[in-house]
């Protein structure tokens, strides 16, 4: 006899969500432009493991903004900003436990804003292991 449509004739166990208490940091990049009425577009949403991983992203992002239409003024900026250390107090501010951002103005009154906030969250995984981030001083430099 066939099985009922919608119904699995195999029943599989259901291994139980073990919920873990993690801690990560928060990292968004937001575009804003009169297209959108300047209401925040996201370009970029994730969780990063470490203060190191979330401040590399707005670094390698800010590299990449020249096709963004940078002014020479705001091509200094991020430029200074991502390569001669004034990544170093955002760094900091993560560390401490603080939020930290970095905010670019575009050609035509537009601009991207990049911004990390520490956070913990309850992560529900079918595994047991704890993924917790790797301790600072393992960490490569950002």
């Amino acid at each position: 006899m066939p099985a009922a449509i919608g119904r699995s004739t195999m029943r599989t166990p259901l291994t139980p969500l073990q919920p873990v208490v993690e801690r990560g940091y928060r990292f968004e990049a937001l575009r804003y432009g009169p297209a959108t009425g300047f209401v925040p577009e996201p370009m970029d949403l994730r969780i990063a493991a470490t203060p190191q991983a979330a401040i590399r992203t707005i670094r390698i992002q800010l590299r990449a903004n020249h096709l963004f239409g940078l002014t020479p003024r705001e091509l200094v900026r991020a430029l200074h900003w991502s390569e001669h250390g004034g990544w170093v107090q955002a760094l900091g501010a993560l560390h401490r436990g603080e939020p930290c951002g970095f905010t670019l103005l575009l050609r035509g009154g537009r601009h991207i804003e990049w911004h990390v906030r520490p956070l913990t969250y309850v992560s529900l995984d079918a595994c047991t292991r704890h993924r917790s981030a790797p301790l600072p001083g393992g960490q490569k430099s950002v």
